[in-house]
């Protein structure tokens, strides 16, 4: 699932499980009120107001209000701004159900790593001395992730929470991984360091390291 012609920061609004039931309850149902979206999402509506408010700010949604029925302030109706249609032909869906049964398959993480170094070094393609500053954000551009490569790799407009809301850090680990495999196809002696994981922020980092534990060389950032 995406939201069609809209930058890439847009997509930041709707990486909370609440706000995702909210736009697919919208995109389903066409309007619907407060307490309803709150019953879609699950949340009371108090929790789903500042939602509500936020995605009504950032372009997302429209809000209404009914005609007056009687004494008090008329109900609002709130519906997905238009151009945010959420595209059928994306596999954004699919993806987020393929994590939702690798999370009940309950993987192990050492699993989760050595999966992404062998579709980290896939995506380099045949192995050699190669740029790791060129490769990295490449391939992991192809995973949805936008990446600045110093001493360490910066991932922003991170998928993890829209992919899997409910393990958003597994999805983390398995991006550890693929920067693993990336540089060990692109013939670096670099290796994977620490990593924090930031999901609420959609950004992580990935510290790289000389065999020897120290820091590339390089600006810090």
């Amino acid at each position: 699932m995406m939201v069609e012609r809209q930058p890439m920061q847009s997509l930041d609004v709707i990486a909370d499980p609440v706000r995702l039931a909210i736009a697919r309850h919208l995109a389903a149902h066409g309007a619907a009120s407060l307490p309803e979206l709150a019953d879609a999402a699950g949340v009371h509506v108090n929790t789903a107001r500042p939602h509500v408010t936020a995605m009504e700010e950032a372009g997302l949604l429209v809000g209404e209000r009914r005609p007056a029925e009687g004494p008090g302030r008329p109900a609002v109706d709130y519906r997905l701004a238009q151009g945010w249609t959420l595209s059928a032909t994306d596999f954004l869906g699919l993806a987020e159900l393929l994590a939702t049964a690798l999370v009940r398959s309950a993987p192990d993480p050492a699993a989760l790593r050595g999966l992404g170094r062998e579709w980290g070094g896939y995506l380099v393609g045949r192995p050699g001395a190669k740029d790791v500053t060129d490769q990295l954000p490449r391939v992991l551009e192809r995973l949805g992730f936008q990446a600045v490569v110093g001493d360490e790799v910066v991932l922003f407009a991170c998928p993890c929470p829209l992919v899997a809301p409910d393990r958003p850090k597994m999805v983390c680990e398995l991006a550890a991984g693929v920067v693993e495999g990336a540089l060990a196809a692109a013939g670096s002696d670099l290796r994977v360091g620490t990593h924090d994981h930031h999901p609420e922020q959609r950004r992580c980092t990935v510290e790289l390291q000389r065999p020897t534990g120290r820091r590339p060389k390089g600006k810090r950032r």
